[in-house]
């Protein structure tokens, strides 16, 4: 049976499968296998680490804002849409182009008045 889990629980299952490998020249990569080509670096190992939790969380997000699904990962799926939280986040990335395209159209059109 599938378990949903929270944006955290999710990020945290993720996290468990980072592979750490010491780079020849200076620092570490970390790669998380589960998500495909999630891959980050850092100068320590412990900056690697932490760099790894941004490069899931930024993997999450890019794959929730093209329409993607999260993998499945040991029977357990991402229950994104029980979090508030991360629908603020994915709301909010998907109103940047938006808001963008908005800001620029009023930006090359003078005398436009802002509402």
């Amino acid at each position: 049976m599938l378990r949903l889990l929270t944006w955290n629980e999710y990020v945290r299952l993720a996290l468990s499968y980072a592979a750490f490998s010491r780079n020849e020249d200076v620092g570490w990569t970390v790669e998380i296998p589960v998500l495909p080509g999630c891959v980050t670096w850092g100068e320590t190992r412990a900056e690697a680490a932490v760099m790894a939790e941004a490069a899931v969380q930024g993997w999450l997000m890019t794959a929730l804002r093209f329409g993607d699904e999260a993998p499945v990962i040991d029977n357990h799926s991402l229950g994104y849409l029980m979090d508030a939280n991360v629908l603020a986040e994915v709301a909010y990335a998907q109103a940047k182009p938006r808001e963008a395209r908005r800001c620029h159209r009023e930006a090359a059109t003078p005398g436009l008045r802002r509402g």
